[in-house]
């Protein structure tokens, strides 16, 4: 059963990423050629089993802006994951945003991604429709470390206990522990003073806020590192993070070379640029999980390309609060 296509632009292209996609069951590959139309007419004819198309970066967007559209228009019930190499410029973020792909994975030739079979294990992932979890990218037995919070006063003692699980020596360490600094502090600020919102979609807290937690409200910092990888990601019982927002926030960001003016898209933006995977998983009106994983040995700048994935689930409940209630 074919439950994976990939579009490719042409046989070069194809060749490029023989390697990374190898091992994807179940995948169908199709070389456009120039032939647009009759490779939309083969992903109809898998339409029923179709559960993700691939598509190359040299297809789109910019080679077919339409390509999305037209692939959706066969095929509406699969996942589109557009995959990049990363000796190549960064696909254009808001083509994605407009025709609403939430998926984008980068990859390369072997040595500039640590990480190996990442492509199938993300192909996985959106086949069986299943959310990112923070050991998927650790060695197998790597501890996870996990802190609810009480209040915002305890960020700081957070930050230090991951400093401190990255206890190596030298500059390759230092950098780790400086870049896991400054994300774990902004995931904690988004969660802490960005997440929160009343009935009307206001912030309830202003950045840098101190508080204790609310009733009933969750706030989970976690961490595990094996000794290469170091994963992040924290989880908030709000719900509040829109798909479309994640994705305004990125591409706005990355068009324009600068971070936006509010908090929680600055920080967003951040948290991706510093990433090798971002991942965002919401249940609206319930959680929010966001994080991703950062390499020891990386030799990726902040310019260098990066992927993320972003899934939003049906919409099970939302926070309710009494009117007169004050925060």
């Amino acid at each position: 059963m074919q439950t994976v296509a990939v579009l490719y632009q042409d046989e070069n292209d194809r060749k490029l990423w023989e390697a990374p996609l190898k091992g994807i069951p179940g995948l169908l590959s199709i070389t456009v050629g120039g032939n647009l139309t009759a490779s939309l007419e083969a992903l109809r004819a898998i339409a029923s089993t179709l559960r993700v198309v691939i598509l190359s970066a040299r297809l789109y967007p910019e080679e077919n802006p339409e390509l999305a559209a037209r692939v959706r228009a066969v095929s509406s019930g699969s996942e589109l994951l557009l995959i990049s190499s990363s000796r190549e410029p960064s696909p254009p973020l808001l083509p994605l945003f407009a025709d609403n792909v939430r998926h984008l994975a980068i990859d390369g030739p072997e040595g500039d991604r640590p990480v190996t079979g990442y492509l199938p294990a993300v192909v996985s992932m959106l086949v069986d429709r299943i959310p990112w979890e923070i050991g998927s990218c650790l060695r197998a037995g790597t501890p996870i470390h996990s802190f609810p919070l009480g209040s915002s006063e305890e960020k700081e003692s957070l930050i230090g206990a991951l400093e401190a699980a990255l206890s190596g020596e030298g500059e390759e360490y230092e950098m780790l522990r400086q870049k896991g600094a400054l994300l774990a502090d902004e995931l904690l600020e988004n969660a802490l003073n960005g997440a929160p919102r009343g009935t009307d979609g206001s912030k309830l807290f202003k950045k840098g806020a101190k508080r204790t937690m609310l009733p009933q409200e969750r706030i989970v910092f976690s961490f595990g590192f094996d000794g290469e990888t170091l994963a992040l990601k924290l989880t908030d019982s709000w719900g509040t993070l829109e798909p479309e927002l994640v994705m305004e926030y990125l591409a706005r960001n990355q068009e324009e070379g600068t971070c936006a003016d509010d908090a929680g898209g600055r920080g967003l933006f951040i948290i991706w640029r510093f990433l090798e995977q971002f991942h965002v998983n919401i249940h609206p009106g319930q959680e929010t999980v966001v994080g991703g994983h950062l390499q020891l040995s990386s030799r990726l700048d902040l310019e260098t390309p990066r992927g993320f994935h972003i899934t939003a689930h049906q919409k099970e409940m939302q926070h309710e609060y009494p009117a007169n209630r004050k925060f």
